[in-house]
């Protein structure tokens, strides 16, 4: 993936920002369409980016609602420096900030690894980006085309789509990295009601340009068609009838995809009216989300060499307020800035972070003790996961007359239960021991231990001797049993019974 991160890093933003910008392709002596494309340029860069959110909640909410919007509130990122590095690698360091904490941290992405260390953590977690190329037989994206497909993607919709009711093109003088800078700020608006047609219009200007479809295809192609020649690509592409396609005659089927897009495209415009009005019938949500109450507004502020040096953009969404979503709107907010484009001030060099000894994330799901162990007690990312977020919390209820999902059985008027159900629903991990004709159950976050033999009357719980109401014991289809009760304290939670009379097994 080498330098893949630089080229989509700028056309992401490229292309959210063209929504609201593209069709207007000249503006006060402003190309923006060349404005849009520069970022494509920068080879290295130095940036900053604040987000914010805001929820605004329905009349009438109840707690636990009150709760989550106070908890969305409250939630900001800061990246206070991220620098690209020519060769596509990237480090950043910034703050999460939920609720009374802040959380700094480090982060770093290169072609092999994406690790981030945040403050409290013993060692950084990590996710092994070299293990998805293996699955795809070494493949490695080309940058050269990545870059391409950016460009005529961009070009694509810059050119098709129509213009938004409000678009201005002013000269300003701005702050960037402590620098007055001479810019053109480029501000555009759309609303939600807009939408609709905008893409209507999109789709079908589109499907009128038959350049823009074939530089879009070519350029697919030619990014593809090494993954496409793959041994495991190929033999996929034999088992859905496709292994006729002549991949190396790029003319031939690059035409053919075209076809089939155009075919398409003007499918969905014959059908898309009547669609609409299904959907918003369907889902009539969509009246308030598609509303004029619903807007996005962008400013950008493009220097003299048609580089994006500042961006501020403000995403409001009206939303029903109803039980399923108790918000009357959600409002997102962000703004950013870069400095030394290319080395222009300094030179430009990431900052890595080993990953010796680190947590690896994507290879299984961690569980939430395997999370906390890597933190500091004290530190605020371990207080927000385990307080905050519950991140160990669990609740789970048990029928006390029978379970048909915990098949629990009554012995001797103790409510007897599958030891694994009860322990994987907990995170704790059970063996038997052939040898000593145990059972152990470990506890995934606290780190206790409960030892079980069948048929004794008492078992031991972290090193202690305790006595059990019923023995343990294996029913005819292998199954171990142990008391509820017993079970569930040593794995430090807690029973009580609800008004209707179920048993409710807590763990904070």
């Amino acid at each position: 993936m080498k330098k893949l991160r630089r080229q989509w890093k700028g056309l992401s933003a490229l292309l959210a920002l063209v929504m609201i910008l593209a069709g207007c392709q000249s503006a006060a002596g402003l190309d923006v369409t060349k404005a849009l494309l520069g970022n494509l340029d920068v080879r290295s860069s130095e940036s900053s980016l604040t987000l914010t959110v805001k929820a605004d909640p329905a009349v009438g909410i109840d707690e636990d609602s009150r709760r989550a919007v106070e908890l969305i509130n409250s939630l900001s990122v800061r990246l206070d420096t991220v620098k690209r590095q020519e060769n596509g690698e990237v480090s950043a360091t910034g703050s999460l900030g939920l609720k009374n904490y802040r959380v700094p941290f480090r982060m770093y992405l290169n072609n092999e690894v994406m690790a981030i260390l945040p403050e409290g953590a013993r060692h950084p977690y990590y996710i092994a980006l070299a293990d998805a190329q293996e699955q795809l037989g070494g493949w490695k994206p080309d940058a050269k085309k990545t870059e391409e497909i950016g460009r005529a993607l961009t070009s694509l919709v810059v050119r098709n789509l129509p213009n938004p009711s409000v678009f201005s093109v002013t000269p300003v003088t701005e702050n960037v990295y402590g620098r007055s800078l001479s810019l053109a700020k480029i501000h555009g608006e759309v609303t939600g009601d807009e939408l609709p047609a905008l893409l209507k219009g999109f789709l079908k200007s589109v499907s009128k340009d038959p350049e823009g479809l074939n530089q879009v295809v070519g350029g697919l192609y030619d990014y593809l068609l090494p993954l496409l020649k793959q041994e495991a690509v190929s033999k996929e592409l034999d088992s859905i009838g496709l292994s006729g396609i002549p991949l190396d005659n790029k003319e031939e089927v690059v035409a053919v995809l075209q076809d089939a897009l155009k075919l398409g495209l003007d499918s969905l415009i014959l059908m898309y009216d009547k669609g609409k009005e299904e959907l918003f019938k369907n889902t009539p949500e969509l009246n308030t989300v598609l509303s004029k109450d619903t807007k996005l507004s962008a400013d950008l502020y493009v220097d003299s060499g048609l580089h994006v040096r500042k961006e501020a953009y403000l995403l409001h969404i009206a939303l029903p307020g109803n039980s399923e979503l108790p918000l009357r709107s959600l409002e997102i907010s962000a703004e950013s800035q870069v400095w030394n484009l290319n080395g222009s001030d300094s030179a430009i060099q990431a900052d890595a972070i080993a990953t010796d000894g680190g947590l690896e994330l994507g290879a299984e799901e961690p569980t939430p003790g395997t999370l906390l162990r890597n933190l500091d007690s004290q530190s605020d990312l371990y207080r927000l996961l385990k307080g905050e977020m519950g991140l160990t919390a669990r609740t789970l209820y048990v029928d006390p007359v029978y379970d048909d999902y915990y098949e629990t059985v009554n012995v001797k008027g103790t409510l007897m239960i599958p030891i694994r159900y009860l322990a994987d629903d907990l995170d704790a991990t059970v063996q038997w021991d052939a040898g000593s004709k145990t059972i152990t159950v470990t506890d995934d976050v606290y780190g206790s231990t409960l030892v079980f033999k069948p048929g004794a009357k008492t078992a031991v719980i972290d090193g202690r001797t305790v006595s059990l109401p019923v023995p343990v014991f294996f029913d005819e289809y292998g199954t171990g049993y142990a008391p509820l009760r017993t079970l569930a304290a040593g794995l430090h939670a807690e029973i009580k019974t609800d008004e209707e009379g179920w048993i409710v097994v807590s763990r904070k």
